[in-house]
């Protein structure tokens, strides 16, 4: 199989940031809201140093998914151009945008039957996610096919470790993501 003819798309929680493009992979961003505003941000138009520096405030911020719908507008464009597509996804385990991106490839399969979806749950977030991508995109750069680098990658998941540490767990229990037990 032609490496040009596929297209791997992520999503911002990889923070990878301005990489992706460089890279040349599409991305759908999470959407994220702090507690008493109307704005709502794109999680990737948001500097990490003044996302913390809000929350050190006392602000209180809450995430969104990426819709199926976001995921349709960036998927469609590279079928219609004849490319199959390996979208590698954000932990389902801490968020539901990777299911959004399946839900998206199955609908689109009824209008290009002839064109591939591989979604690719990284188990993952973050660095280690953003690992997963860098990786798939060394892979197709080495000629893999897409069913060659989703099976690399797949391979990859149950091993990959990574850490991270937290100045204070108010953060985790505010987003939901630990019990206040």
């Amino acid at each position: 199989m032609n490496t040009k003819s596929y297209r791997i798309v992520t999503d911002s929680a990889s923070d990878m940031g301005a990489y992706l493009s460089e890279w040349g992979v599409p991305s759908v961003s999470l959407t994220l809201k702090f507690d008493g505003e109307d704005n709502i941000q794109r999680n990737d138009e948001i500097e990490p140093v003044a996302f913390y520096n809000r929350m050190r405030e006392g602000g209180v911020a809450k995430t969104s998914a990426v819709n199926p719908e976001e995921f349709i507008g960036v998927f469609e464009p590279i079928l219609a151009a004849g490319e199959d597509i390996l979208y590698i996804g954000f932990s389902s385990g801490l968020s539901t945008t990777c299911n959004s991106g399946r839900i998206a490839a199955d609908k689109l399969s009824e209008t290009y039957p002839e064109r591939k979806i591989t979604v690719i749950d990284s188990l993952s977030a973050s660095a280690g996610f953003g690992m997963l991508v860098y990786l798939a995109v060394r892979k197709k750069n080495e000629g893999a096919s897409l069913e060659e680098n989703a099976e690399y990658i797949t391979s990859l998941i149950p091993r990959l470790c990574h850490w991270f540490t937290v100045d204070d767990l108010v953060y985790l229990k505010r987003g939901g993501r630990i019990s206040p037990t």
